[in-house]
């Protein structure tokens, strides 16, 4: 039996259990994680992520919109990948600031 994998993102210290053959992105959605996404499908690349530490596979190249040169410079998109191990990753694209009203 295949333990899962914990997923942190650098900026926020966050962090999310991913299980094997699970795409990161839906790990982080079901447990509500901070991270931008728009399609889930590998085409509006807003999910797309620098591995800092361990490994991630990308999955789908052929139907994603991730270039090589991208893919060699240690980037996902986490909607398309799985992690190998725990790992550390960091969105290029950040979320807004929630904003505070003041009354």
């Amino acid at each position: 039996m295949s333990s899962n994998n914990r997923v942190t993102i650098q900026a926020t210290g966050e962090s999310f259990e991913v299980a094997p053959r699970e795409f990161i992105l839906d790990a982080a959605i079901k447990q509500q994680a901070s991270i931008p996404y728009s399609c889930r499908n590998g085409t509006c690349r807003t999910c797309i992520s620098t591995v800092v530490e361990g490994t991630v596979e990308q999955h789908d190249i052929e139907d994603c919109l991730i270039s090589p040169s991208e893919l060699a410079a240690g980037q996902r998109l986490i909607c398309l990948a799985t992690a190998s191990g725990d790992v550390v990753i960091e969105p290029l694209r950040k979320l807004p600031k929630k904003q505070v009203v003041q009354s």
